[in-house]
């Protein structure tokens, strides 16, 4: 499966590229990326494609600190609802578990973990782990995760919490200047991770703009629309949320998408990225739910059971089931109770 990221990742890249000379949108179409999607920051672009356009853009336009000035440019607040509930956390160490567990928001390649410093008990080193097997270089994106990072900390604490140390897998790519005005402190080059060393105090310290309220909607928006579960499809939520309202007449994909608060392109996009079709997922939930009706009721009315699956008229259930069982519904009824189906 294609691992995605929302557009979000890629504000203000078009204008940094502009800046060392490289026009954006051929350099978008090398890899598969389409300026298109950037206009919607909810959209899914490929995770790789995006990494590997900053290395070509890096390397084509001679700037190998492009990743670093990309996350001076970009803003805490691309990261939606998951900026608004860490901000409004009660302390930077809730801030951080709150990040680790809903990162899956913004990508599901990413982890984020606080590991102790060997030999010390003040620091604390905050590691970001990409799982991305295919990749090959990706020496820009982790200096670009490192300065989100760093940006994200200094706009939770307004200032008041900064880094020890950035330490980085590679080699030196650009000008000290430049790593020290993003990360804001000084470097280890060609270590065994990426990650930011903090002071251990500094997560048991209180955040200037801490909401409950705030916080709690932002958190009852990502489990509505998300989840807690990272492995939990968009798809999968598309199904539970047809089998609650499909007698309501709320199933269409204008309804789904309305009580999701997205457009119903993006849901659709959101479903492609999964490789299925909301109509399918409809039809899949009517046809289960179909069987279940009966092997519940065998003496429901069949009129009753179109409208108790969202159908306005028995003719179209009549048309489903011989689609799905190449039977009429009363023919699948008899065979049911003969128990001549096998389950679905």
């Amino acid at each position: 499966m294609t691992v995605l990221i929302r557009a979000a990742a890629l504000y203000g890249y078009e204008e940094m590229a502009r800046d060392i000379g490289i026009a954006p949108e051929p350099a978008m179409q090398r890899v598969h990326l389409s300026a298109s999607k950037l206009a919607d920051a909810d959209n899914l672009v490929p995770y790789l494609g995006f990494i590997q356009l900053l290395e070509h853009t890096a390397q084509e336009g001679n700037c190998p600190d492009f990743g670093l000035r990309l996350a001076y440019a970009q803003s805490f607040g691309r990261f939606g609802q998951l900026a608004l509930l860490l901000q409004h956390a009660s302390t930077l160490g809730e801030a951080l578990k709150l990040a680790s567990r809903y990162i899956f928001f913004h990508t599901s390649s990413v982890r984020l973990r606080v590991l102790p410093v060997a030999g010390s008990d003040a620091a604390l080193d905050l590691v970001f782990e990409l799982n991305l097997p295919k990749a090959r270089n990706m020496k820009q994106i982790h200096e670009l995760a490192l300065g989100n990072i760093v940006k994200s900390i200094f706009t939770l604490g307004q200032g008041s919490i900064r880094p020890l140390l950035a330490r980085l897998p590679h080699a030196q790519l650009g000008p000290t200047a430049s790593y020290l005005k993003t990360l804001q402190c000084d470097c280890e080059f060609n270590t065994n991770m990426t990650a930011i060393r903090l002071d251990a105090q500094s997560l048991q310290q209180a955040l200037p703009a801490h909401n409950p309220d705030l916080q709690a909607y932002a958190l009852h928006y990502l489990q509505l629309h998300f989840g807690d579960d990272p492995a939990t499809h968009f798809s999968d939520r598309i199904r539970g949320m047809l089998r609650r309202f499909l007698s309501s007449g709320r199933a269409r994909q204008s309804d789904i998408a309305h009580l999701l608060a997205i457009h119903p392109r993006t849901l659709q996009r959101r479903l492609a990225a999964e490789g299925t079709r909301f109509e399918d997922l409809l039809d899949e939930v009517r046809k289960k739910q179909f069987r279940r009706i009966l092997e519940i009721d065998a003496a429901q009315a069949l009129s009753q059971v179109a409208w108790l699956l969202g159908y306005t008229e028995q003719s179209s259930l009549n048309r489903s089931c011989l689609r799905w069982f190449a039977c009429s519904p009363a023919t699948f009824r008899e065979k049911l109770q003969r128990g001549e189906l096998a389950e679905l």
